[in-house]
């Protein structure tokens, strides 16, 4: 963490880099939604990962050249692949099974299962006020579900292992980070996917199935591709450019955006138990962030001192 204040116009570049990840994600979902409705999960899998790899290597390539695909702590990536897959999964499933806002909002909870795990993997002192905001978190993440509805939403359920498998996988980034090249890592995990989710989609015979999907959607799967690299690339150069304490809030208006996006094109609506949950969830992360990036610059500023 920097000991000194970060300029205005750096944070500005930081701002503008969120803004644009937080819109490709509801890009992402919105494109998501359509196409569950005619494909199935290995075959949106597959659109996904194959139509973002162009642009992810070409910005690799911009920044690392030759050395795109060098990596120095392979079992560290192999760990970031598993986490971020499998959160991928059940982040599909969960937008394919229930509301964009309730999908969104219990994705975004990963901060929560953060500050939950920091301390059993990164030994992270985690104190009381970020404690009792996990707690209040957790309760909201309940009331999301909304468990006293007369049907069973599993879409909830696999919202909040998405979150859970997303709150490892920024554990494993944070470990990542410590030697690697982020725009390594992200075409790494995205090569990955390109081979696998076709490979598996092939030998359940769906590759007519994902052929009629690409003939009727060509534009709207290219809009995918390019939106999931600029999530990637979005959110890691925001937090290159600003503090955590100015780009957090604006991660967390995605919430909202996505609940009126999904009552607007698919008159999805949510009862006043999810909104409460919503804001409750969105309120926790944003103070779990916050505090967590005052509390690293105090231990810098500490250090510099020192």
């Amino acid at each position: 963490m920097p000991s000194v204040s970060t300029p205005a116009s750096e944070n500005m570049i930081g701002i503008a880099y969120m803004v644009v990840a937080m819109l490709a994600g509801i890009i992402t979902s919105m494109v998501i939604k359509t196409l569950s409705v005619e494909a199935t999960i290995l075959v949106v899998l597959s659109l996904r990962f194959l139509f973002s790899i162009p642009p992810l290597a070409l910005a690799a390539w911009l920044v690392r050249g030759r050395a795109m695909l060098t990596i120095s702590r392979w079992d560290r990536l192999l760990m970031r692949i598993i986490t971020g897959h499998i959160g991928i999964i059940f982040w599909f499933l969960s937008i394919a099974h229930t509301s964009l806002g309730q999908a969104t909002a219990l994705f975004q909870s990963s901060a929560i299962f953060v500050t939950i795990l920091s301390p059993l993997v990164l030994k992270e002192k985690v104190g009381i006020y970020r404690g009792s905001a996990v707690f209040i978190g957790l309760f909201g993440i309940y009331l999301i579900t909304n468990p006293f509805s007369d049907g069973f939403n599993i879409g909830s359920i696999y919202g909040i292992f998405s979150a859970f498998m997303g709150a490892l996988l920024v554990v494993t980034l944070r470990l990542l980070g410590r030697t690697e090249e982020p725009v390594s890592v992200a075409i790494w995990h995205n090569l990955i996917g390109a081979i696998a989710y076709p490979a598996a989609m092939i030998v359940m015979l769906e590759s007519g199935l994902f052929a009629s999907v690409l003939d009727r959607n060509l534009m709207i799967i290219l809009l995918l591709g390019v939106a999931a690299s600029f999530v990637q690339i979005g959110f890691t150069s925001a937090y290159r450019h600003g503090e955590a304490a100015v780009l957090v809030p604006i991660r967390y208006i995605s919430v909202p955006v996505a609940s009126l996006i999904g009552w607007a094109v698919w008159s999805e609506k949510l009862a006043l138990m999810e909104i409460a949950g919503m804001a409750i969830v969105v309120f926790s992360c944003v103070f779990i962030s916050v505090r967590e990036y005052r509390l690293g610059r105090q231990m810098a500023q500490k250090a510099t001192i020192s």
